[in-house]
């Protein structure tokens, strides 16, 4: 299976993909000191405790993050999967002399890792930019405890889990519908219901655990569910 993934990473160009996620990442450090920045701007608004909070700022960064990275691998899973297998390479890709499980499997976990990955990476190092210079010239209110730092942790690995989840369920969806277009807007649906859905319980911690593990379950039903649908295909 690695040797697999490997030979798809060589296959197929992810420059394009690496490139989103520096822009996103970029964006999302850009946007963080923006919101910080509201108290000061305008002292005068009535949710400036809001704006200035740490945990408000992370929370918020995570669910955009989550959006746009899910989207991202809604692309990927459109490109490398929905494509492929609805169009003429399907023929190619069944006289491989291998199992046609293994080379889906292999696709899946690239777009499935990419997103969980480059989300982690990009919204970290995007965090430690702003825990440095918050330490050195804070514009946000609050201290950066290791109960705090733990839970931003905890809550970035959540909703990177979510956003390669949101790209498997959407690509799922096209899949099914044989539409690129379909995968895309499942993707956008659903990562806008999710960022409604979190920040409406945004004091309620353990739904962020709840959510990730019933997402997690639906990525996983809709990967079997297309082993079944590769495995009946006739071309």
């Amino acid at each position: 299976m690695i040797r697999l993934i490997t030979l798809e990473i060589k296959r197929c160009r992810l420059t394009t993909y690496h490139r989103a996620a520096s822009i996103g990442g970029i964006t999302m450090l850009g946007f963080l000191y923006f919101m910080a920045a509201i108290p000061w701007i305008d002292p005068t608004d009535t949710d400036i405790e809001l704006f200035a909070s740490y945990d408000f700022l992370f929370n918020l960064e995570h669910l955009l993050s989550m959006a746009i990275f899910s989207i991202m691998g809604a692309v990927m899973g459109a490109r490398f999967v929905v494509e492929e297998y609805a169009g003429e390479r399907a023929v190619l890709l069944f006289s491989y002399p291998i199992r046609r499980e293994m080379i889906l499997g292999a696709k899946l976990c690239l777009v499935f890792f990419y997103t969980l990955f480059a989300m982690l990476v990009w919204s970290a190092a995007t965090e430690i930019i702003f825990f440095v210079t918050e330490s050195l010239f804070p514009i946000g209110s609050g201290t950066f405890s290791w109960e705090r730092v733990l839970w931003i942790f905890l809550s970035l690995l959540c909703h990177s889990l979510i956003a390669g989840a949101v790209a498997i369920v959407s690509l799922w969806i096209g899949f099914l519908k044989k539409s690129v277009s379909a995968t895309i807007v499942a993707s956008v649906i659903t990562a806008t219901l999710l960022c409604q859905m979190l920040s409406a319980v945004f004091a309620f911690r353990q739904a962020l655990f709840i959510l990730s593990v019933v997402l997690a379950a639906a990525a996983i039903a809709a990967v079997k569910h297309l082993f079944y649908q590769i495995g009946k295909m006739e071309v």
